[in-house]
């Protein structure tokens, strides 16, 4: 049973709740949140991200981010910042791939180091596995949302690694390399409907009054009025339906003034559009399934479409930063080589193996599958070069 029962008694006490107030509230609660407590990546868990299912995504990150330090004069000490590194697979490929290859572009091994921003205690235990090789005391819940840095370790290729909860609780003393990966549609969306009668109302959730059953419903709030006096969103038709991170927009905000301030890029990877939708996307998954969100409370992967042309705006907003893109995954891959590297990987395995390197670059790259769907966007100095694979977009 669900662990946020809790949920409809405080709906019944003070009434109905956004949308976004429920994600927040069933991903991140610390006690029984699905992604504190119960989030599974990979093939037998909720859902599976790119470098789950192979390392050469991870290696065409490392890569990008040697060439674009390179590219920006930047020192040989690089600091990666992961925001949601899942079970850190992402970053040991791109630490490993750094670690291997930076020597060819510095003339040296490049000193390296890295911030994960995490929540949960099994994640934690995971990426401290894979990065460091083994765990040397479970992390409480009491220490993550008590401390700013509540782990350090060193690690693979001599990497000084440090956890925080929270981004803001990272120093800005140096320039970073910020990977955002199917992190951003993870983070709360406001729904907004819009009607003949009442203009643009917010989507709600309420509580039947018999029994532990959650319903949509819509009422006018201060939220929907502001989106009333948006002048983009006033051409819309009635019975058009659109979705809104506050979340999103302040994160992807706050990490464009970290870069005007300490130098570095982020690169954004993410389904969504980059263009008003109107369409709700808001959806839960479980065991690869899509479910329905109001039932099963914490035992689910909420999520829901990024909206780029948003988090475009938010950086237009930090003065000294620059969005590039968003391009399409499939375009962003293939610039940096993909295709090369799996047929390198084709030929030098045995026969059996050969079906699992096609899927893996088709589930990546085609457009029915990630390649259309997924886009990457880069944040930097906008007095810095623009970045490899973003020159036309």
């Amino acid at each position: 049973s669900s662990g946020i029962n809790a949920e409809y008694g405080g709906i019944r006490l003070t009434g109905p709740i956004n949308v976004g107030a429920l994600m927040q509230d069933v991903i991140m609660d610390p006690k029984h949140g699905y992604y504190p407590q119960a989030a599974r990546i990979g093939h037998k868990g909720d859902f599976i991200t790119a470098p789950e299912l192979t390392p050469v995504f991870g290696e065409i990150i490392g890569a990008w981010s040697l060439l674009y330090w390179q590219q920006a004069k930047l020192p040989p000490n690089i600091h990666f910042m992961e925001l949601g590194p899942g079970k850190g697979t992402l970053m040991r490929d791109v630490m490993d791939t750094v670690g291997i290859i930076g020597p060819a572009f510095f003339g040296k091994a490049p000193k390296l180091s890295a911030s994960l921003i995490e929540i949960s205690e099994q994640f934690i235990a995971e990426q401290e596995r894979l990065l460091c090789g083994n765990i040397m005391k479970r992390v409480t819940p009491e220490q993550i949302f008590e401390n700013a840095n509540y782990l350090t370790r060193t690690g693979l290729h001599k990497a000084r690694f440090k956890w925080y909860s929270m981004l803001e609780h990272v120093p800005t003393d140096r320039p970073a390399l910020y990977l955002m990966n199917e992190f951003l549609d993870a983070l709360p969306v406001n729904q907004f409907q819009k009607t003949e009668e009442k203009g643009w109302v917010e989507v709600m959730v309420d509580v039947e009054r018999d029994c532990d059953k959650l319903f949509y419903t819509t009422y006018k709030t201060g939220r929907s009025i502001k989106i009333d006096q948006d002048k983009e969103l006033a051409e819309l038709p009635v019975g058009a339906q659109i979705e809104h991170s506050p979340a999103a927009d302040e994160i992807v905000a706050s990490v464009a003034q970290r870069i005007v301030q300490s130098g570095g890029a982020a690169l954004i990877i993410d389904y969504g559009e980059d263009q008003v939708s109107t369409e709700l996307t808001f959806r839960a998954f479980k065991d690869h399934q899509q479910v329905n969100p109001l039932e099963d409370l914490g035992l689910c992967d909420l999520t829901a479409d990024v909206n780029f042309k948003n988090l475009k705006r938010a950086v237009a907003g930090i003065e000294g930063a620059k969005a590039h893109g968003p391009i399409t995954q499939s375009n962003f891959l293939t610039l940096m080589g993909i295709g090369e590297r799996f047929r390198q990987l084709y030929s030098k395995v045995p026969p059996e193996k050969q079906d699992s390197i096609i899927h893996a670059h088709n589930f990546l790259c085609s457009p029915e599958e990630m390649g259309d769907r997924f886009k990457v966007m880069c944040i930097t100095r906008d007095s810095d070069p623009i970045p490899f694979c973003f020159e036309s977009s």
